[in-house]
């Protein structure tokens, strides 16, 4: 049997059995499931089960002799034009479909991650964007040990990959002089906020593919993590990152000059 054939067929949704059948039918022109079933190796209540199927999808044709049922099956050119037809009924649906798919992908995608276990998972999340990462009010704070041992491999992973991290820290309670060469050491860059109103006590990461995850800990020391997953959000915190990311780069540059 043509295996090639075979496969064709399965390209276009016959299964192995129901291609075997097909080219067997097709060649005896018109025969029981007996003779089917000899040709094609196949049991013969697997064939009749499979012939049965194959003619509520119009593709087989049966004709009674003598109490005998003969299958027979359309010719290629007829299965053709039976499968153009499906096409044509599948593109006239297409636009509700890719509509569908856009209603599902635009809602934002929400998961709630608990303990130290699911924050390498989390870490390992950011290890694998495809583009630059940014961290947006940020602070050592947050950093706990529980799980500071935790971090240093995904952060030179990151560095091998030419990852750039660009952060938004606060002073309150920051080693600068450690920071930078942190930054040296994985690859990154930092700018500062010495007058921020407000003490911070989560990490806000942006990441591809637009990603946010709030990273905090709760009353027991125990770190908690939310990650969104949304282009409007995503988005819209990029702007809020780039636009504090080029006013105090600004200012640096203007207090050296």
């Amino acid at each position: 049997m043509n295996s090639e054939l075979i496969t064709t067929l399965q390209t276009y949704g016959f299964s192995d059995k129901e291609a075997k059948i097909y080219l067997v039918a097709l060649e005896l022109w018109s025969a029981p499931a007996s003779t089917i079933a000899r040709q094609t190796g196949i049991k013969r209540v697997t064939v009749y089960t499979i012939l049965k199927d194959l003619k509520s999808k119009w593709i087989v044709n049966t004709l009674e002799r003598k109490d005998i049922t003969y299958f027979s099956v359309v010719s290629p050119k007829i299965l053709l034009d039976l499968l153009e037809q499906k096409f044509l009924e599948f593109k006239d649906k297409a636009p509700e479909l890719l509509a569908l798919v856009e209603k599902i992908w635009s809602a934002p995608k929400i998961q709630y991650l608990e303990g130290v276990w699911w924050l390498e998972k989390l870490f390992a999340d950011f290890a694998n964007t495809t583009e630059d990462m940014r961290v947006i009010l940020w602070t050592p704070k947050t950093h706990k040990k529980s799980f500071a041992s935790h971090v240093w491999r995904y952060r030179l992973l990151r560095k091998k990959r030419w990852l750039i991290s660009r952060r938004i820290v606060t002073a309150d309670d920051t080693d600068i002089k450690k920071e930078l060469l942190d930054d040296k050491k994985y690859g990154r860059k930092t700018v500062v906020i010495q007058d921020f109103p407000l003490p911070i006590h989560a990490d806000i990461n942006i990441y591809w593919p637009g990603k946010i995850s709030i990273l905090f800990f709760d009353k027991n020391d125990i770190p908690q993590a939310i990650i969104i997953q949304n282009n409007e959000v995503y988005n819209t915190l990029v702007g809020i990152f780039e636009y504090i990311w080029k006013l105090h780069t600004v200012k640096k540059t203007k207090k050296k000059k």
